[in-house]
């Protein structure tokens, strides 16, 4: 089994680095002030469609990272501990996504957003913990190189709380701009608004490339 899960750990992977990449250019793409503003409004339409793609990513990996580490011995704990990992991994994934198709405008999106944000803020630090305790002691995890992936990729979680908030700005001054027109002032607040947080991203793909390091070379 752990061969499969882990070419499906390595693709997940891959999609999350490579539609970040995306809504980053997407999200360039928004800030241009030439083109018509539905058409700008299209492409922030798509900018989500694309970036719910990596937090999708987010608990599909945390799952099949907890898979391959039980199966191979890494986490001395019972077998039977994956089918409770998958099931509340498929239960986040499942509200993110109703998020995502719900908008976040009204409805069940407001309380599953607040939970979503709990529940990130929970894990993350469950992670931190995890991976600082393992290469300090060796435990829960048993190698030095998943505890340094554990801590990067708890790292990845608190950057992406923060860049959560630091966007909410952002939605409001581009939603002001689509509804009552482009002035120099509005696009400045929506550019300002969005570049604050294009360091953090920036700092999320490093995470990601030191965790795949981690992986691959596995340092003892």
């Amino acid at each position: 089994m752990s061969d499969y899960v882990l070419v499906l750990h390595i693709l997940v992977f891959g999609a999350w680095l490579g539609t970040d990449l995306a809504t980053f250019h997407l999200s360039r793409q928004v800030l241009v002030e030439g083109p018509p503003l539905p058409t700008r409004a299209h492409l922030a339409r798509v900018m989500l469609g694309v970036e719910v793609v990596a937090r999708l990513c987010l608990p599909t990996t945390l799952v099949l990272g907890l898979t391959l580490s039980i199966d191979l011995g890494y986490l001395a704990v019972d077998q039977w501990w994956i089918f409770p990992v998958w099931v509340l991994g498929a239960m986040w994934v499942a509200m993110v996504w109703a998020i995502h198709r719900d908008g976040g405008t009204g409805g069940p999106a407001v309380a599953l957003t607040g939970l979503d944000l709990w529940i990130r803020s929970a894990v993350c630090i469950a992670v931190l913990a995890a991976g600082l305790w393992t290469v300090i002691d060796g435990e829960p995890f048993s190698v030095l190189w998943l505890g340094i992936k554990l801590l990067a990729f708890g790292t990845i979680m608190a950057i992406g709380i923060r860049v959560r908030f630091l966007l909410r700005p952002f939605s409001a001054a581009f939603g002001v701009l689509m509804s009552e027109g482009s002035t120099p002032e509005r696009e400045a607040a929506v550019r300002v608004a969005l570049r604050r947080a294009y360091p953090y991203v920036i700092s999320i793909w490093a995470m990601l490339s030191l965790a795949v390091a981690m992986a691959v070379f596995r340092p003892a």
